[in-house]
């Protein structure tokens, strides 16, 4: 039987006459000669050493363990018996140790290790440090990720990270990200504290659209349906509001009400726009024209469109008439400069034309 799972538990740096102890047991198994006699010497030894050691040498010669982990199993109480002697009586047994090691060297070499040994021992000391920095690199990572949990929040899905709890930043943002809706005034105080992105503007419009869907779907009332289509598109989601509004088209349910259709008309064929269909968005903006004359919004829905397709001339009349109905200068040179820089070389040449001519110059043209 092999002792070696056995002598794992002594070192023989920290347990020099333990090991030496089942050096020479395993050298009298493994004897073919003088084995009475070693066996002789390891119990007189065994009995120096304690009633616990004649007993653990009769589960080590006789027993034949269930596995290679029992006899270690049964054996760690002597080690912790001799870790306790070691470190109150700087001593591994209780009786005499000077005599225990005499007699055990006569047949074994006490405290001397091999080079493999020592290669070993060293490998596990590095080991034991290298795994006490990890543990303690470990426990300083989770001390102060607590701390951080306990006076920070993040909202990565925001992009918005290191915020304080229980600030109001804070106290804006966790709603918002669990899918409720927030004031007017609390995300424009985010804009004016730059807090607002994509992420904050986008989920902070598809919250509302989330909600005015879920109203209109409840009390039929047409108002909420416009703000549910118009919120999807400033959320960047037109593709979910193209599907509503093909759902409810012709939006008979208007009974009449012009202004009601044209604002249904013209916010639907933004989301049409939004997707590049551009020839049903003219179509709804003229229907919605038709019905409200002097409402500005069907004619920019017309006049980008136009613009868009490289119809320049006409989408820019269709702007003129917009600023004539209350279109404010400043979002018209927002909408201009925006189709202007996505617009091709050849459309750029024309939009810069036209607008020079009509008395239109703006930096960003030069």
């Amino acid at each position: 039987m092999s002792l070696s799972k056995v002598k794992n538990l002594f070192s023989r740096s920290q347990f020099p006459l333990h090991y030496g102890w089942l050096e020479l047991i395993e050298k009298s198994i493994a004897a073919s000669s003088d084995q009475e006699y070693l066996m002789n010497e390891i119990n007189d030894i065994s009995k120096l050493m304690g009633n616990e050691y004649t007993e653990a040498l009769i589960l080590l010669i006789d027993s034949q363990p269930e596995s290679p982990y029992s006899l270690p199993l049964k054996l760690m109480p002597l080690k912790l018996s001799a870790k306790k002697r070691i470190a109150t009586n700087s001593g591994e047994f209780a009786g005499d140790c000077e005599m225990i090691k005499s007699l055990l060297s006569k047949h074994v070499s006490i405290g001397n290790k091999t080079p493999a040994e020592h290669r070993n021992e060293q490998r596990q000391i590095q080991e034991q440090k290298l795994q006490a920095r990890r543990e303690a690199s470990e426990k300083m990572f989770k001390e102060r990720k607590a701390q951080y949990e306990r006076d920070y929040i993040d909202f990565p899905s925001l992009e918005v990270v290191k915020i304080r709890r229980r600030s109001k930043a804070a106290e804006i943002l966790e709603p918002l990200t669990k899918g409720q809706t927030i004031s007017e005034s609390d995300y424009l105080w985010l804009i004016n504290k730059g807090f607002e992105n994509q992420h904050v503007s986008g989920l902070y419009y598809l919250n509302r659209a989330e909600l005015a869907k879920r109203k209109w779907e409840d009390t039929k009332k047409p108002w909420n349906l416009v703000n549910a289509i118009a919120d999807y598109r400033k959320a960047g989601k037109p593709q979910i509001a193209v599907a509503l509004v093909n759902k409810n088209f012709p939006f008979n349910f208007a009974n009449g009400n012009k202004s009601l259709k044209s604002a249904l008309l013209t916010t639907s064929g933004g989301a049409k726009r939004d997707l590049n269909m551009f020839d049903k968005a003219i179509q709804f903006g003229t229907q919605a024209h038709e019905l409200t004359k002097q409402d500005y919004r069907p004619c920019t829905l017309i006049g980008a469109c136009k613009m868009i397709l490289g119809d320049v001339a006409q989408g820019h009349e269709w702007y003129q008439k917009a600023i004539k109905r209350g279109f404010n200068e400043d979002s018209f040179e927002q909408e201009i400069r925006s189709i202007y820089n996505r617009a091709s070389r050849k459309d750029k040449a024309k939009i810069k034309q036209t607008l020079i001519a009509d008395g239109w110059v703006y930096q960003w043209l030069k």
